[in-house]
């Protein structure tokens, strides 16, 4: 039975009814109707930077962001025209000429989600030259856009970026750290940290939201020396270990190695980590980690300064 603020649309043919102010895209969703998205995450609010989810109302002269445009009642919405998919990808060909390939992330995990709607839409070679490239060499008039490994745990590649803002978001918004902005302008655009300032100089504190919300290799892992096959690497369900919080996460782990730690949906943390939780894992493989339990017996135990015997009689300890 559908309630009185429920909307009625239709998408691709298929008939949805959602709760009114829900967007086109969570309604396509919720009818297993997927549209591709890039600067979009379900735990941040809409933006439509990226322009990926654009879709067709009939009736609408241009076309419309997914993500962000509301349903009314009585809309017919198609996801997959070939207006859509011209205009898809034609922003995606865009986006390839300034990524290198393959980035980063794609590197470590094939987790590069602009490279993968990149094989989906079958773009293999864009027509446009690169301006910029992973080894730092850009085109003429074109600024340098160096690493940036001053972090301990998070490698910033601003060639990579494709300014969805997720991270700034995910920053603000989930963490509420505000530490990232943006800086320049035109195509001297760039995420930036406080007033400019390389990442491990910054008043950021490691958290990783940043990077665990990062689309493309422009925020990855630096600790992450093993390259993580998801055919391989074998999801954990736990609980973090460290403090009474319990923070709900996911080991991966390959090779008999845990190789990185990902936030879970837990009544916790619903997703975040801090620091410790997302990177101090690396006590699991260390060498003077204790594997077996240990057995005081007195006849081995060492006589230290701190000894029962050398404390004597005046030990307030065994006064009664």
């Amino acid at each position: 039975m559908s309630d009185s603020s429920d909307v009625t649309l239709t998408i691709d043919d298929r008939a949805v009814t959602v709760p009114a102010g829900t967007t086109v895209w969570e309604a396509a969703r919720r009818a297993g109707i997927e549209i591709p998205v890039l600067c979009h995450d379900p735990a941040l609010d809409p933006v439509a930077v990226c322009r990926v989810c654009v879709v067709e109302i009939e009736g609408a002269r241009v076309l419309a962001a997914a993500c962000h445009r509301p349903v009314e009642p009585g809309m017919v919405v198609h996801t997959s025209t070939p207006r859509c998919q011209q205009a898809r990808r034609m922003v995606v060909e865009l986006l390839l000429a300034d990524h290198p390939r393959p980035c980063a992330k794609h590197q470590q995990s094939g987790e590069c989600e602009l490279e993968r709607l990149a094989a989906a839409l079958g773009l293999d070679a864009p027509r446009f030259p690169a301006s910029r490239t992973w080894n730092g060499a850009v085109a003429p008039g074109r600024p340098a856009l160096p690493l940036d490994l001053s972090s301990p745990v998070i490698a910033v590649d601003h060639s990579a970026c494709i300014l969805c803002d997720r991270c700034l978001r995910a920053c603000d918004d989930i963490q509420c750290n505000e530490v990232i902005g943006r800086t320049g302008k035109g195509h001297a655009t760039r995420i930036a940290f406080d007033d400019d300032r390389p990442m491990g100089e910054s008043t950021c504190v490691s958290c990783g939201e940043c990077m665990a919300h990062c689309p493309t290799g422009a925020l990855t892992d630096k600790p992450l020396v093993l390259a993580v096959d998801p055919r391989q690497a074998r999801p954990v369900a736990t609980i973090c270990p460290y403090c009474g919080v319990g923070c709900s996460v996911t080991f991966h782990v390959q090779d008999g190695k845990v190789v990185r730690v990902t936030g879970r949906d837990g009544p916790a943390n619903h997703g975040r980590l801090c620091v410790k939780g997302r990177y101090g894992y690396d006590y699991s493989s260390h060498p003077q980690r204790l594997t077996v339990p240990l057995i005081r017996r007195e006849e081995f135990y060492p006589k230290g300064p701190l000894s029962e015997d050398v404390r004597g009689e005046g030990d307030y300890r065994r006064r009664k």
